[in-house]
């Protein structure tokens, strides 16, 4: 509280006056001596974190690879069933390995043995990509409400995928420098 005596401030106010004038002219002098003679180098603080190692643009390169790559081995399944007979190994080597290669090629056989067939297109929402030393591994949010089974000879739907569901797959980079899918697997409904 500021109490005046005889017009003048009191004393506790004249000892708080005195010390911020004796702080504002400490601080003048500190800016002023920096004003003069050789200028000096500071060090400025980082503007990261660096603790967090920032992705190099080789990871970065790498990660787009294989988003690329996953993004082709789903629209490749999504007329898996359709390539023909004669190709459709060779085509579906170009974006998978083995032991999903040989899943899906197992898989359309039987698909084609009972008159069933693939309709639609599966949109997928990439959750996340991790880079190992062995490979990587894609989280995805798959949208197949649009896609499903059908009977081949009534055309009639059999079945229709979901609006989200959980996926898990594993690629492995081949020594043409190319990366593939070896596994995928289905985490469950809702992301």
């Amino acid at each position: 509280m500021i109490e005046r005596e005889g017009g003048e401030l009191s004393g506790t106010l004249r000892w708080a006056a005195h010390r911020f004038c004796w702080i504002g002219l400490m601080g003048i002098a500190l800016i002023s001596s920096g004003c003069g003679g050789e200028p000096s180098a500071v060090a400025l603080p980082s503007l990261t974190d660096s603790s967090t190692p920032l992705p190099s643009s080789s990871t970065v390169a790498e990660q787009r690879a294989v988003e690329s790559a996953y993004s082709e081995f789903v629209a490749m399944l999504d007329r898996a069933d359709s390539l023909p007979a004669e190709s459709r190994k060779q085509e579906l080597s170009t974006v998978m390995i083995d032991p999903q290669l040989s899943r899906v090629l197992r898989r359309i056989d039987e698909m084609k043995s009972q008159n069933i067939a693939t309709y639609g297109r599966v949109i997928i929402h990439l959750q996340s990509v991790q880079l190992t030393e062995s490979g990587a591994t894609v989280y995805d949010c798959q949208d197949s409400r649009d896609s499903g089974l059908l009977n081949s000879v009534t055309q009639k739907k059999v079945n229709r995928g979901i609006e989200q569901e959980r996926t898990k797959t594993l690629l492995l980079k081949g020594s043409d420098g190319r990366w593939r899918v070896s596994k995928t697997t289905t985490l469950g409904e809702g992301c």
